[in-house]
């Protein structure tokens, strides 16, 4: 049987971390969108002291929408990403342990069946 060269342990609580890590992407997504409308609301309008219309951005504002619509898709990549790869170490590194599991069981297996021995010679003489 080969040596394995992973420890097990040390991955899941790599993962473990990870996956700690991962499931704070909803409150920083949060954090996000409520700078980004700080912002917009902070930046004004082009005329000093005028107030923007209800619904009328400036041209700041519009900006950081536009900035936002055009980075949406790339903020929601982030979390799946991190879930299918988080996801799919685990069940490589499940899948390894089982492989050794298995080559133990192998190995076990192979060492059970009756040896073969040699067919035995008749004297002469005697039987065949």
């Amino acid at each position: 049987m080969s040596n394995w060269d992973i420890q097990v342990e040390s991955v899941h609580g790599v993962l473990s971390t990870a996956e700690e890590t991962a499931g704070k992407f909803e409150g920083e997504f949060k954090a996000y969108t409520k700078g980004l409308e700080s912002a917009a609301k902070s930046a004004g309008t082009m005329a000093p002291g005028v107030k923007p219309k209800s619904g009328t951005p400036g041209p700041v504002a519009a900006a950081l929408q536009e900035f936002a619509d055009k980075t949406f898709d790339d903020l929601r990549y982030l979390p799946a990403r991190a879930a299918e790869s988080i996801g799919g170490a685990a069940k490589a590194t499940a899948e390894y342990v089982a492989g050794d599991l298995k080559m133990a069981a192998d190995a076990q297996h192979d060492a059970i069946p009756d040896p073969k021995l040699p067919p035995v010679k008749a004297e002469e003489g005697k039987g065949k």
